[in-house]
């Protein structure tokens, strides 16, 4: 290494050493190298990281490991064997350099999770309880039976535990009966209207609405964050509304999300759709591939271009971070997994991340990943993360 730049030949070595790739006697010449100096070793470090960090990109794209090692070494070239730099932040230089390449498939050892002592976190999904119109409440991830409503409707739990219900024609009634699913910390859950309309319910979710909707309309409400494939119907509107907030449907797929009064979200991925922040505010139409964010309580709206696919890959279980701060993921992550998370220091919830991770079933997979990319440190004791510094 010389005036701090790590050549070529060194940084294939210590990827292979990184990988299990070498022999005996690779393995203690690198080891060797090491513990020549603290520089080294530091070196070495970021290497891991951004190493790790590749591992978060594009999962779909399962090119030959041959073929990604060669793109690595490439764009390393190009990148003129950039300087070794230290922040509190995820790297992202290797994310653009590469476009997003994911480089190695396979999952985080034994060895290289957190301590030992962690405890297993697991997310539990699908996972929701039903409220029926007489008030009674059914633990749908225990219940595999059908059930049949006051008015006669019978409601079926699919081999996937997924909720449907009759799509036979929609009649007239004098007084809908609704029916309400309830998604806790740590759980999902899928179910079909009576319409035909699919829905993915988020974790801390709520969806109401009726069994058979009226001729007149088609009208739900939610708490939480839901993905909606609407059927189309021209002579009955879909509509969505999260307290004043009401959202149109033209027929369409889209991504609500009302966690939050003051910063509503809804990304349209196909059709059309229409909003109004509150009542005293005028509808407002977005385009595929926008964003709407409107406050409930101000009626401010914002529109803009946006991936969609950042805020609809939690239905995937997957989890894309777009410059997102730390404080963001922990949120989600708290939902998740049903934990509470601890910032030690204040200024760590502005660190940000790029990538693109499955949301693992073990919480210390994930925190992993997290921790090996940045400068941040987890901790669990119980169900509360506590976040530091390294």
């Amino acid at each position: 290494m010389r005036n701090g730049l790590l050549d070529q030949e060194t940084e294939e070595r210590l990827l292979a050493y990184f990988n299990g790739e070498l022999d005996e006697e690779g393995r203690f010449a690198v080891e060797q190298w090491l513990n020549d100096s603290p520089e080294n070793k530091k070196v070495y470090y970021q290497l891991e990281k951004d190493t790790l960090f590749i591992r978060w990109a594009n999962r779909e794209q399962k090119v030959h490991v041959e073929d990604r090692k060669a793109m690595l070494f490439q764009q390393i070239r190009r990148a003129k064997i950039r300087k070794i730099g230290f922040r509190v932040a995820a790297s992202v230089a290797v994310l653009v350099a590469l476009g997003g390449v994911y480089l190695f498939m396979s999952t985080p050892t034994k060895e290289n999770m957190l301590a030992e002592n962690t405890p297993i976190i697991r997310a539990n999904y699908p996972q929701a309880r039903l409220v029926l119109s007489t008030g009674e409440v059914i633990d749908l991830t225990k219940n595999t039976d059908n059930i049949v409503e006051k008015d006669g409707s019978v409601v079926a739990i699919d081999t996937n535990k997924a909720l449907v219900y009759n799509q036979s024609e929609n009649v007239e009634v004098e007084k809908p009966i609704y029916n309400k699913v309830i998604v806790p910390r740590g759980g999902e859950f899928f179910l079909t209207l009576s319409d035909g309309t699919g829905v993915w319910l988020n974790a801390e979710s709520e969806l109401e609405y009726p069994v058979k909707f009226t001729s007149g309309e088609r009208h739900v409400r939610l708490k939480g964050e839901a993905y909606f494939s609407v059927k189309k119907d021209t002579t009955k509107p879909f509509f969505v509304t999260s307290g004043d907030y009401r959202l149109r449907v033209y027929g369409t797929e889209f991504n609500m999300n009302t966690y939050h009064k003051e910063r509503i979200q809804v990304v349209l991925v196909n059709g059309a759709v229409g909003f109004r922040a509150n009542a005293s505010t005028p509808e407002r139409r977005l385009k595929p591939n926008q964003l709407g964010e409107a406050n409930e309580i101000t009626g401010e709206v914002e529109i803009k271009d946006v991936d969609v696919y950042s805020y609809i890959a939690w239905k995937n279980q997957d989890v894309v971070f777009v410059n997102e701060r730390l404080e963001s993921i922990m949120e989600k992550i708290e939902r998740w997994y049903d934990v509470s998370v601890f910032f030690q220091n204040d200024s760590l919830k502005d660190v940000r991340f790029y990538g693109n991770v499955e949301r693992y079933a073990d919480i210390r997979d994930l925190l992993f990943f997290l921790e090996k990319t940045s400068d941040v440190r987890f901790s669990v004791k119980d169900r509360t993360i506590i976040v530091s510094n390294k």
